[in-house]
């Protein structure tokens, strides 16, 4: 029996309804499974976006909506009367933002192990990750932040509300030309000040250094069992060496270190790749022991560019043209190390830091006293090259005299009333002239001779004889 057309197609529409109806289910279950998906991956991401983050515009405009209590802070200070702070409340006011920092982060923990996170690239990381990272189980914390010349408003900010810094040590940083504090106390500061000078192919003799400055700050942590390390590096310029050169090679035909590849690194990297070589044990006890290897490196640059001018003078023979202060920076890091970095540092009675100081101690006096004698080597040529300047000039005066002189006689000898010329007997005659002439030459060498008689007898406490007078008199030192 034939079906209707009617039937067949309300069966037919039943039969769409059902599959449209079972598709939908499966949508359904399937939108929600992507949903728990991206709900974790999102949350995975936002535990983990201080690894990864990115300078944006965006990011870098946040700052205008966030407080700023440690600027508030200074600002209150200077308000107060610590007008010594002024600079650094007009620098955090005023200063433009510039991109480029690097800041990494190292953790010793109390069972002597390293852990290095990765690195950050602009502030809002770094706030977020000291916001974020607990200190449990740390015993020392290094914060390494590298940028150009001086640290940005942003960065002060950062360090100083997160870690409750010591604001001299910023005005310290900015280059404040008030008087930041008294010797005495930037002597027991817990932090310090390194003058550094590398050798770089942007300077326009190859004798010159970048100068700039590194600073260090040591922070007891509550407990007193440990500490946080800040240390501000204020250059990008990269350095070809490795820090393998700053400890002694392995003896022969012991087991050998991998070959690594070398190429220029900052002085911030250089620093982290020497705590490699460092007895992480006592690092919690001695800070100036955990921060060494900057004065090393430190030392090691200066004794660079020393070595660099005095081949300089070899080679054009004389005095190069060269950056100057370098005596003055090399004395003041001196100074530091006597002192074991700061009066205010933990440790300086533990042994592992009495043999750091020595040991720097012996490598910046070295270095001081090759620096003397560099600039006394500099002084004597500079002598030697102002003698022979004078003895050219001198030359040349008396080539024109004795040019001229034959034409000064014969025109004073022309010009004399006598009766040789003059034709009478009135005027007295040339022999006359003549004679008077050389008794006041002859009258002239025993007054002059006489006087160096006395001169030699007083000097040198002897009777001189007759030659010894005589070339004193004309001319040849006694």
């Amino acid at each position: 029996m034939a079906s209707s057309p009617a039937g067949s197609s309300s069966t037919a529409e039943a039969n769409l309804d059902s599959r449209l109806n079972g598709h939908h289910s499966r949508r359904q279950t399937i939108d929600a499974v992507e949903h728990t998906i991206d709900s974790g991956i999102e949350a995975v991401h936002k535990s983990f976006s201080w690894r990864n983050r990115k300078l944006t515009h965006a990011s870098s405009l946040d700052w205008t909506q966030r407080k700023a209590p440690y600027h508030e802070y200074v600002h209150s200070l200077v308000a107060a009367g610590w007008n010594n702070l002024s600079d650094l409340d007009h620098y955090m006011k005023t200063a433009e933002s510039q991109e480029g920092i690097i800041a990494s982060v190292l953790d010793i923990s109390t069972d002597f192990k390293q852990t290095r996170w990765p690195d950050m690239c602009n502030e809002i990381d770094l706030a977020n990750f000291l916001s974020i990272q607990s200190r449990d189980g740390v015993q020392v914390r290094l914060c390494l932040v590298e940028y150009e010349k001086v640290p940005t408003p942003e960065l002060i900010e950062v360090l100083g509300s997160s870690l409750k810094l010591d604001p001299r040590f910023f005005s310290w940083s900015i280059f404040s030309k008030g008087h930041v504090f008294t010797p005495s106390q930037r002597h027991r500061a817990p932090y310090v000040n390194l003058g550094f000078g590398i050798l770089s192919s942007s300077q326009p003799r190859r004798t010159d250094a970048e100068k700039f400055k590194v600073m260090v700050y040591v922070q007891p942590d509550a407990q007193g069992t440990g500490w946080t390390g800040v240390v501000l590096f204020g250059s990008h310029t990269k350095h070809n060496v490795s820090p393998r050169a700053l400890t002694p090679p392995p003896p022969f035909e012991s087991p050998l270190p991998p070959p690594i590849l070398l190429e220029p690194k900052s002085i911030r990297q250089l620093y982290i790749e020497s705590l490699e070589f460092m007895d992480h044990t006592q690092a919690a006890q001695s800070p100036f022991y955990t921060m060494s290897n900057v004065f090393r490196l430190n030392c090691f640059c200066w004794n660079q560019i020393i070595t660099a001018i005095r081949e300089e003078d070899r080679l054009i023979n004389g005095i190069s043209d060269t950056s100057i202060g370098h005596t003055e920076e090399i004395k003041r890091s001196l100074a530091l190390v006597q002192r074991s970095g700061s009066l205010g540092w933990a440790g300086r009675d533990e042994e592992v830091t009495q043999e750091s100081c020595a040991a720097l101690e012996e490598d910046f006096k070295h270095l001081v006293e090759q620096t003397d004698l560099l600039w006394q080597n500099r002084e004597k040529m500079a002598a030697i090259r102002q003698r022979k300047s004078e003895t050219r000039w001198n030359s040349l005066t008396n080539a024109f005299t004795y040019i001229f002189a034959p034409f000064t006689i014969m025109s004073g000898i022309y010009g004399m009333n006598v009766s040789e010329i003059s034709g009478t007997n009135a005027n007295p005659d040339i022999w006359q002239f003549f004679v008077a002439v050389a008794g006041l030459v002859a009258l002239m060498i025993i007054v002059f001779s006489l006087s160096n008689w006395v001169h030699i007898q007083r000097k040198h406490g002897r009777t001189a004889g007759l030659k010894e007078i005589l070339s004193s008199t004309f001319g040849h030192s006694s």
